[in-house]
């Protein structure tokens, strides 16, 4: 998963914490069952716009470009660590 995949599920999730968060009071009027269904249905339809618009990102070089625009592309050249045998 790219960079700006993996940024753009982060940010989704954030979203939808904080939407959440503000509707606290709204939710907190409901049956203990029921503020747990809206949360799930709330998370999984999130994640279905996500994949679809990743998806789309895919097909779409417009799409794709915009979400690198909006968070950054993966890099040429990423270090990692490697091994190396004591002389």
């Amino acid at each position: 998963m790219s960079r700006s995949a993996r940024a753009f599920r982060r940010h989704a999730h954030e979203v939808l914490d904080r939407e959440l968060d503000r509707a606290g009071a709204r939710l907190a009027l409901l049956p203990s069952d029921g503020k747990l269904a809206v949360e799930q249905v709330s998370a999984r339809v999130a994640a279905a716009l996500v994949d679809g618009i990743l998806e789309e990102a895919l097909k779409a070089p417009s799409v794709a470009q915009a979400l690198v625009s909006i968070y950054g592309a993966d890099p040429a050249w990423e270090p990692r660590a490697v091994s190396c045998p004591a002389d």
